[in-house]
Formats: C-alpha cells, sequence, structure tokens
C-alpha cells in the first residue's frame, strides 16, 4: 500500500526519466549517484473544501407562514445581537392586543368569583340554615307549651301531632341546607374556581404564546458572523429569499459562518489511509487566492469507507477533517483549497534521486555501478528524494538513467 502510494507521487518524474538509455551514445560511460545521508519530507497532495467550524442556520421561527419585511445584505459582516430579518407583525400584533383583553377579562372573573359571587352564595345559604335553626328552635319551645296544655285538656292531640309534624318538617329542611351547604362548598364552588382559573391560564398560555411569536418577528444573530443566504424553494423557483416572499415555520433561509475557526473536508483514497493520520501537519493554499498560506493539522479521518460520485464503485475513499491555524485574512467558505499533507520526515535517511529506482511488480529496484540489479527497500519520498531502508549503505554508488 505504502509502495502504491509512493508509485503515484513518483508518476511524472518517472515518466520523464524512463529507464531507457535513450540519446545516449553506445560508448558514453554511465552515470551514477552515490547513496547520500540527510533529510527527507514525504507529503501527500490533499484536495478539499474550506468551512466554517461552526455554522448557525437561521430558520423561521413564527408558526405557520411569514412575510418577509427586511433583510440583512448577502456578505454582510454581523455581531451577536444584530439584526438578521424582520417580518410583518402586523396581524400578531393585532391578535396579542386581543388576547391581552381576553386575559383582563378571565383575571377579573376569578377575581369576582373568589371575591364577591361566592362568598354571597355562602352567605346566603349559611343565613338560611341561620332562620332554619332559630325556626326550629322556636317550634320546639312552643311544641313544649302545646304539649302543657294538652295535659291540662286545653289543647287537642291532633293540635300536638300537627305541631310535631311541623317541627320534624322544619328538622329536614336544616339537614338539606346543612347537605347544600357542604357540597357547595366542597364540589359547586370547587369546580367553578377550577373553571376560571383554567380559563385564565388558558388565556395567559395563548398571550404568552402569541408574544413570543411576536419576538420572533425579529430575528437576531446568535454570533458573529458573515450574513450568507441559502437558497430555498420560493413561488415555485429555488432561490435565495427576498423582501416580500411569504416564508414558513422551520424554513432556513440565512446561515451565519462562525469567523473564528475553520477546517478542510475532503476524501482520501485508501491507498493514502497509512500516511495521513491525525496530527499531520498540513500546508495548505487556496486556488482562488494563490498568494494565501494556510497551515494546519489533520484532525479526523472516518472509519469507514464511501463510494464517491462519478468513481467506480470499487474505489473506496474515506473523509478527511483539517484543522486550520487562524487564517491570515477572511475568506470565502465553500472555496477549494489544496494541501499537502506531512506524511513523514525523517531528519538523517539513507537516500537516492528517485530516477535512480525502478519499480517492477511492486517491487523496488537499482543498478550498482558494476551494473547488478538489486532488490531495495524505500520509505518516505519527496518529489526528488526516495528513502532507501534496507539494500544499500552510504556511499554505494548506482547507475543513473
Amino acid at each position: 500500500m505504502r509502495r502504491t502510494t509512493i508509485n503515484r507521487l513518483a508518476a511524472g518524474a518517472l515518466a520523464a526519466l524512463a529507464w531507457t538509455g535513450c540519446g545516449r551514445g553506445a560508448a558514453e560511460a554511465p552515470r551514477t549517484v552515490a547513496v547520500a545521508r540527510g533529510p527527507v519530507r514525504m507529503a501527500l497532495p490533499f484536495r478539499g473544501e474550506l468551512e466554517a467550524r461552526r455554522v448557525e442556520t437561521i430558520s423561521v421561527g413564527v408558526q405557520g407562514s411569514a412575510v418577509l419585511a427586511e433583510l440583512v445584505p448577502e456578505g454582510t459582516r454581523v455581531e451577536a445581537g444584530d439584526l438578521l430579518a424582520r417580518f410583518d407583525a402586523s396581524q400578531i400584533a393585532q391578535d396579542l392586543a386581543r388576547q391581552e383583553s381576553e386575559l383582563v377579562r378571565a383575571r377579573q372573573e376569578l377575581d369576582s368569583l373568589e371575591k364577591a359571587e361566592l362568598p354571597l352564595e355562602l352567605l346566603e345559604l349559611e343565613t338560611k340554615r341561620l332562620d332554619a335553626r332559630n325556626e326550629l328552635e322556636a317550634e320546639e319551645r312552643f311544641l313544649e307549651s302545646v304539649r302543657n296544655l294538652a295535659e291540662r285538656g286545653l289543647m287537642a292531640p291532633e293540635e300536638v301531632a300537627q305541631q310535631e309534624a311541623k317541627i320534624a318538617a322544619l328538622k329536614t329542611r336544616g339537614e338539606q341546607l346543612d347537605v347544600r351547604l357542604d357540597l357547595t362548598k366542597k364540589h359547586v364552588h370547587a369546580a367553578r374556581l377550577a373553571k376560571a382559573r383554567a380559563a385564565l391560564e388558558a388565556a395567559e398560555r395563548q398571550r404568552d404564546f402569541t408574544a413570543s411569536q411576536l419576538a420572533l418577528c425579529e430575528m437576531r444573530a446568535p454570533v458573529a458572523g458573515t450574513a450568507t443566504l441559502v437558497p430555498l424553494p420560493v413561488g415555485g423557483e429555488y432561490r435565495v429569499a427576498h423582501v416580500g416572499d411569504t416564508l414558513y415555520h422551520n424554513q432556513a433561509f440565512l446561515c451565519l459562518p462562525d469567523p473564528a475557526e475553520h477546517v478542510v473536508r475532503g476524501y482520501v483514497e485508501e491507498a493514502e489511509l497509512p500516511w495521513i493520520q491525525p496530527g499531520r501537519a498540513v500546508a495548505a493554499v487556496p486556488e482562488a487566492f494563490p498568494d494565501v498560506r494556510l497551515t494546519g493539522r489533520v484532525e479526523s479521518v472516518g472509519g469507514m469507507a464511501q463510494a464517491r460520485p462519478g468513481q467506480p464503485a470499487w474505489r473506496k475513499f474515506f473523509p478527511v477533517q483539517i484543522a486550520l491555524d487562524p487564517l491570515p485574512r477572511p475568506l470565502p467558505v465553500g472555496i477549494t483549497v489544496r494541501a499537502d499533507v506531512v506524511a513523514g520526515e525523517a531528519a538523517d535517511a539513507l537516500w537516492l534521486p528517485r530516477e535512480a529506482v525502478v519499480w517492477r511488480d511492486g517491487a523496488a529496484y537499482v543498478q550498482r555501478a558494476s551494473g547488478e540489479e538489486i532488490p531495495v527497500e524505500t520509505g518516505l519520498a519527496d518529489a526528488t528524494r526516495i528513502e532507501i531502508v534496507s539494500g544499500l549503505a552510504a556511499g554505494d554508488e548506482v547507475r543513473l538513467p
């Protein structure tokens, strides 16, 4: 796999320097080079897109639909709290005024029940019960007088019975008033109070919801960033929103890329996985701004192979994210970035020029000065040098093509 990667990096150089001897006279002495020691730095090319690490998406918060009345221009630099968009709030404001009135009425109705209507009803029932008790006591005293008169023969027995029946009726009426007063306190008044309180709570919730909708008609930046309009379906078209458009709940129409941190996201082939690991240093250049130099490190490498559009299904790719150091100047997100990922460095490696090594069937070979061809094991490689891990020693002479 490592050799495959080196082969890919060396393809251009080897094509121009094929081991053929073309153009050299038959009697010309072979050129040689000695195995030397020195630094070798291997960098793999990488291509991706510049993105903000954090992107705040701005969506319509108002329920239902809303007409856009004001919108920040594309590319405006905003700070947290700055106005991004305003929706027409005239209907919501009317609804809120009506619900405020309904809330006052519901609060007044509860106050009237608690402080006037229910206490007056209880007072009326208690007065009736007291009157019934006083009447019963008076009739019971009168019954005693009737019985005394009946014992002396001054009252007929029928009159005594009639008075006793009247007292029994008064007792029954008193018991009914007691039950009515108890049920009124425990159930009738409790139910009316619960209903009034529920109506008040519902009016408060509705008022609070409408007030929150009115607040959502003004959308402000949650973080600093650059306003970027997001294309969306509007009236049968797919475009960015304009003032006067009708947008709908949860429809994203704007985003704020956070300018504080940026990353480069792209893909590498599976043959390059051994070389591109988290922590590797990266040097990058935006294609649109070749004078800008970016630096960073490989932050993450995906753990699952993916197919890519336009590529054969058998070719597998892995997502890679590079964390960039602070940008030297503001750059638009989404631009293409070319990068070199440092796959490895050796400060004191044995090396040969690339053209001194040939490849056959995935194996590397060199020719000694004597003409003997021997296999060697290679390591890191850059544009001009290739590391010799084994097979040669420092100072050994090998032929050049």
